[in-house]
This record gives C-alpha cells, structure tokens and sequence, in this order.
C-alpha cells in the first residue's frame, strides 16, 4: 500500500497543475475568441508605440502569443501527471522521506510553474511587441519550473538506478 505522508503536497500541486491545464482547455473551447481579442487588444494598444504601426507584426506576435496559451495548457497538464507518476513511484518503492517528499515537491511545482510561465508570456507579448521579451522578462520562473521537475526526474532516476544496479539485494 502507497503512504501519501512524503507526497501529499506534491500530488496536490500537481493535481492543481493539471486542473489549471484542463480549465485553459475548457477555456479554448467556450472563450477562444476572447482570449484571442485580448492578445489583440494589447498588440493594439501598444501598435503606435511597439510596433511602430505595422500590423503585420503585432499579428504576428498575437499569433504565437496564442500558441503560448496552446503550450501552457499542454505543458501543466503533461508535467502535472508526470508529476503524480514520480510521486507514487518514490511512495510504492519507500524510498527515504526526504526523496519522497523532495521529488514530489519539485516536479509538482516544476509542473505548475512552467504551464503559468507559458501562460503569462503569452498575456504579456502583444503590449511588449515581441513573444522574446515576454519570456525573457519572466524567465526566472521557467528556469526555477523547469529546474525543479529536472532535478526531480534526475533524482528518481538516479534512485531507481541505485535501487536496481547498486544496492545489494535482500532476501
């Protein structure tokens, strides 16, 4: 039987992360058009000043600024079952509480940070003119996101390793 004592809070992140990729989802589906007339109307606002009133660009830039909202979706609900699978893995096996509760945390946080980052660079792009500066402005929070899910998966990896090939077995 899994004990949920390590992995609780990261299980919770996790779920919170893909929840929150389910509701852009849901959100595509009823509000799109929206969505897609916010991305325009910060491009617009911002077409004398960053775009120096060519429209070819700020369309250009509303465009992958939706293809960003795409990603963000995407990503939390990929990484947040990810996620939910190293936890349980590092629970079913017993592996030390700290590994548990550590694996857990940052690939739930990894997994929630990283769909957000994607989200908000989106949201930002039209008014900066450029999808570049939108993730350069707020790429701490993908480096931190996106570092704490590898370190996560790195960690379960090199355990699993140890546990395989390294520790002498018990009978």
């Amino acid at each position: 039987m899994i004990e949920f004592t390590h992995i609780k809070y990261g299980v919770l992140i996790a779920m919170i992360a893909i929840l929150f990729g389910g509701s852009m989802g849901l959100s595509f589906g009823c509000c799109e058009d929206s969505i897609k007339g916010t991305l325009k109307s910060g491009a617009n606002e911002a077409l004398s000043t960053v775009y120096g009133g060519d429209q070819a660009k700020a369309d250009k830039v509303v465009k992958k600024s939706w293809i960003y909202m795409k990603r963000a979706h995407l990503h939390s609900q990929t990484m947040g079952v990810i996620s939910i699978a190293f936890s349980l893995l590092v629970a079913w096996l017993s592996f030390p509480a700290r590994a548990q509760l550590g694996i857990s945390l940052l690939s739930g946080l990894g997994s929630l940070g990283y769909g957000v980052f994607w989200m908000v660079s989106g949201f930002l792009a039209p008014g900066m003119g450029s999808t570049g500066a939108a993730k350069e402005s707020i790429g701490l929070i993908a480096q931190a996101s996106g570092g704490a899910f590898f370190i996560a998966g790195v960690s379960l990896f090199g355990l699993l390793v140890y546990r395989m090939f390294a520790k002498p077995a018990t009978v």
